[in-house]
């Protein structure tokens, strides 16, 4: 797995993922689904002490009051260590901080040493299930000072920190305390990872890279100099390693673009550039890489204008315009920028979205050119569909199309009213999506369910339509969904009316919009209807019951109920105190959760808590604003 495809986080090189980009929309949030999952973990409460619990069942008190217990269990046979872990433990906040420990040495296998200095020693060593970890044995510390203890205590136990300690430890012989740390020790220099996650060293590559530069040259004192700059340059794992390429190295080598100054092509890397592989810790070439060749005419003459444009690119793999190397052309003696490949092989233009290949401009010529191939016959209509085609921004978004009538199936009516008609239909060829890995755009959703929205009286064309036609949306966008997409316009050819085809968000009861086929006016209606149904026995919580319901705004949002005592089994008492006993139990029914297929669905045997309010049987003000 390369550094391409594997993103790691790190307090030391914040980076983006590559492929991040795409979309962001739909893929760099959470679900609204996640977020309510988060806040109902967040509500549970402990089924031992009453208390809320943190994380996924998590109880901080309950965790505080085990290991306090655990005390008597171990001991370091020293008591000023035994109170430093013991204080550090009480610290814990959340679920995943490390519970630090005293850890006897005979835990602690394949110690090497690593570096040595008059008051430390550094060792690795596996602790057991293989976790790689580093010994920091501190010189003639049998006897604990203010300052071992300091320093234990400087280091962080949350997780997602670099330099972690997992607890403390002594040498059975010498007598001297160790630390445990996060294995984040280079073990060739000594030094802390630059990348501790991925156990990259930043100054034992550069040296690697020094020792190197007798190993190439591109003849000329000035490019190597350069490129020896650039590689002392890098900061992270994700950076490139510029190099000489010979040219040799280039196949299959295509022209994209020319002009005055220079040449573009794109060609494959036979031996491909140097890649920081995260499983196995070291550098690996990627082959038959395709890269762009810059070829700048003349740049043998001038050196000094040839590398300022070299320093204009980028060797951070996560950005755009990356540079791999310089090579140069044997024939003409023209040097050559070695580029990822990031430009449209039709243009000559970097791609709008490099990941997929996804050219702006390109697209835009392409609808252009596309324009008399299909025609609604009305001059109007046919530049408000242009407009918005040449409106695209990214591969997602939709390209309006004018639909031909007879592309419609099982047509449907919804809804009705004075000024327009609500159906139902499956578009038979479906709309244009891109295909991020053909690199193209096809028409893969065939029989695709939409909404035509008939306009009565449409036959002539008012800024009235066109504004409507406007006023929807070609972009994806699942948290902005009160906006309907727009695929196309129609025409019905007996009628001669205009026909907005639109994503399937209307209700097919009401004829409201939905989101996620999910109708707030269908659901109060039909909880409202259901009121007859179910009664508590007492008015005020009927009303109080019925005035949740009402309050739904999602299908997100959880409808409220009265639940029948004898739905509940194994209830247990949690805690008590003089107004409240807590317990926990299982709902047998479960709650109604919207499943997004148009319908409701109970969750069977789900846990909950029981808060039973003494004395509540007189219904209250305060028992009702508690609700």
């Amino acid at each position: 797995m390369s550094s391409q495809d594997y993103d790691i986080e790190s307090q030391n090189d914040e980076v983006e993922s590559q492929n991040g980009d795409i979309e962001s929309q739909d893929d760099d949030s959470e679900s609204q689904d996640d977020n309510q999952d988060d806040d109902q973990d967040n509500d549970i409460e402990c089924k031992y002490c009453g208390e809320k619990c943190i994380f996924d069942n998590w109880c901080k008190p309950c965790q505080i009051n085990n290991l306090k217990q655990n005390f008597t269990n171990w001991t370091s046979g020293n008591e000023k260590v035994d109170e430093l872990i013991q204080e550090i433990q009480m610290k814990i906040n959340n679920y995943d901080d490390i519970i630090v420990e005293w850890i006897p040495h005979n835990q602690f296998n394949n110690i090497k040493e690593i570096s040595k200095d008059d008051s430390i020693t550094l060792y690795s060593a596996l602790w057991p299930n293989n976790k790689n970890v580093t010994l920091k044995c501190i010189h003639n510390s049998q006897n604990i000072t203010d300052e071992f203890l300091n320093e234990v205590k400087s280091y962080p136990i949350v997780n997602y920190e670099n330099n972690k300690i997992y607890g403390i430890s002594q040498d059975p012989d010498t007598k001297d305390y160790i630390i445990v740390l996060q294995s984040n020790y280079c073990e060739i220099c000594g030094e802390i990872y630059t990348n501790i996650y991925v156990e990259w060293c930043k100054s034992c590559q550069i040296n690697n890279l020094n020792q190197n530069f007798v190993n190439w040259s591109s003849e000329n004192k000035k490019i190597d100099e350069s490129i020896q700059s650039m590689q002392m340059n890098i900061k992270s794992c994700q950076d490139l390693i510029v190099e000489w390429v010979p040219y040799n190295q280039f196949d299959d080598i295509k022209e994209i673009n020319k002009d005055d100054s220079s040449t573009l092509y794109s060609a494959l890397w036979m031996n491909g550039p140097l890649e920081y592989e995260y499983d196995k810790k070291e550098y690996e070439r990627i082959p038959n890489k395709k890269v762009a060749l810059k070829c700048l005419h003349n740049s043998q003459e001038n050196i000094n204008e040839f590398l300022k444009e070299v320093k204009s690119y980028i060797i951070d793999i996560n950005k755009d315009e990356i540079i791999y190397g310089i090579s140069r052309n044997p024939n003409t003696s023209d040097y050559i920028i070695v580029l990822r490949d990031d430009y449209c092989e039709s243009c000559g233009v970097i791609y709008s979205k490099i990941d997929c290949k996804w050219c702006k401009p390109c697209q835009i010529n392409n609808l252009k050119q596309n324009f008399t191939n299909r025609t609604s016959e009305n001059e109007k209509i046919d530049e408000l569909i242009q407009e918005m085609q040449m409106k695209i921004n990214k591969p997602r978004d939709i390209i309006v199309e004018w639909i031909q009538y007879d592309q419609f199936n099982d047509i449907k009516e919804i809804n009705k009213n004075d000024s327009a008609i609500i159906f139902t239909a499956i578009w038979i060829d479906g709309p244009l999506e891109y295909s991020y890995e053909k690199e193209h755009y096809e028409r893969t959703s065939n029989y695709h369910e939409v909404i035509l929205k008939c306009l009565l009286s449409s036959r002539n064309i008012t800024n009235e339509f066109l504004n409507e036609v406007k006023s929807y949306t070609i972009t994806i966008n699942k948290y902005e969904n009160n906006i309907l997409l727009i695929y196309g316009i129609s025409q019905n050819p007996d009628t001669k009316d205009y026909i907005i085809v639109l994503q399937n968000s209307y209700c097919k009861s009401c004829g409201n919009v939905c989101v996620y086929n999910w109708c707030q006016s269908c659901q109060i209606n039909n909880l409202k209807q259901n009121f007859t149904n179910w009664t508590s026995g007492n008015e005020k919580v009927d009303e109080l019951i019925q005035e949740m319901q009402m309050k739904i705004k999602t299908s997100n949002d959880l409808i409220v109920e009265w639940i029948l005592y004898n739905q509940f089994s194994d209830i247990k008492e949690i805690s008590k105190n003089d107004s409240t006993i807590l317990y926990s139990a299982i709902w047998k029914d479960g709650s109604l959760n919207y499943d997004y297929e148009k319908e409701y669905e109970r969750t069977p045997n789900y846990e909950v808590t029981l808060k039973c309010l003494l004395g509540s049987h007189d219904v209250t003000n305060e028992f009702l604003n508690e609700v």
